[in-house]
């Protein structure tokens, strides 16, 4: 039974307005990568990003944009906070000073006829007949945050201030081991897995069965379970999971499309389970999509965005 109603078009306009800016702002900051540092940032420890007063690290997307917000700017951290934290606990920026956008996700509950907002604890305390009159309306918040490194007085500061954090209600769960994922996928998607003798890892749609070269011919560890990720997004796409283009070689740029989606995909649930050090090279390769497709690339990114999350979702339902 439904006891809620969709979001309203003014609110889907709003939304899309936001993840126009988050979008935007990553593309900006890729822009600013040149390719000839690559090797100096291989060299770069990753840090996962975190809020700089409440030490809570940035999920999804989030951690992607601030991650190479601070890479490009060569901050040595990749700590953040919003301006409204850094003045309550008595910091000023140093003048020039930019930052970067983070997005958000939350929901308002709120009642059909009255128009009175409700919270996600009264909604909870309501009958079923009760909830029928309350529309749940997503709603995506964009916050501009800056690197610790641009707070000017930063020994100054009051660390035992009480910062308001954004609530972040996003589509992660528990950390769980990776094998463990996989083979949850295997028992409950029907995935199939083959080990072969080869240097090239591929899923077939046609067989729908993932090709992957045996462990031990992997350079490391993270290595194998950041391609075996990008080959099961691949395999979410199939016409009777997710529906998406799978035409292959056949069409280039429906293939590049996918290719971004599984590389985006790969690199969320290697962020998840805490594989990191191939972070670099998922970096890269949205630089370089971002420079060979320019054609609406705001709207293509956006889009594969949106799938390799519903693809992530996808599995983790399974």
């Amino acid at each position: 039974m439904k006891t809620f109603s969709k979001k309203s078009n003014s609110t889907d306009s709003s939304k899309e307005k936001n993840e126009d800016k988050f979008i935007l702002k990553i593309l900006e900051n890729l822009d600013k990568v040149n390719p000839q540092d690559w090797e100096h940032y291989a060299d770069v420890q990753f840090q996962m990003p975190k809020n700089f007063f409440t030490k809570k690290q940035y999920q999804g997307f989030n951690t992607v944009a601030l991650y190479i917000d601070a890479l490009v700017n060569q901050f040595p951290t990749t700590d953040y906070a919003t301006f409204k934290s850094i003045s309550k606990a008595g910091g000023r920026l140093k003048k020039g000073a930019k930052g970067t956008i983070i997005e958000f996700f939350s929901f308002i509950y709120k009642h059909k006829e009255t128009g009175k907002i409700y919270s996600k604890e009264q909604v909870l305390e309501m009958s079923v007949n009760e909830r029928e009159n309350i529309n749940k309306i997503s709603c995506l918040k964009n916050y501009t945050v800056f690197n610790s490194e641009l707070i000017e007085n930063k020994v100054d500061l009051k660390m035992d201030t009480i910062i308001e954090e954004e609530k972040q209600e996003l589509d992660f769960r528990d950390q769980c081991n990776s094998e463990a994922f996989i083979n949850s996928i295997i028992t409950n998607g029907n995935l199939i897995v083959r080990h072969i003798l080869s240097n090239t890892a591929y899923y077939k749609p046609a067989s729908d069965i993932i090709s992957m070269p045996e462990k031990k011919y992997f350079i490391s560890e993270n290595k194998y379970y950041s391609t075996l990720f990008h080959e099961i997004i691949h395999w979410t796409g199939h016409e009777s999971r997710l529906k998406r283009d799978l035409k292959g070689h056949l069409d280039l740029k429906s293939y590049s499309f996918e290719e971004l989606i599984a590389e985006m995909g790969s690199m969320l649930i290697c962020l998840q389970f805490g594989i990191t050090k191939e972070f670099i090279n998922s970096v890269r390769y949205l630089k370089s999509w971002s420079v060979k497709n320019t054609t609406k690339r705001e709207e293509n990114i956006k889009k594969a965005f949106a799938s390799s999350k519903k693809a992530k979702k996808f599995l983790e339902q399974l």
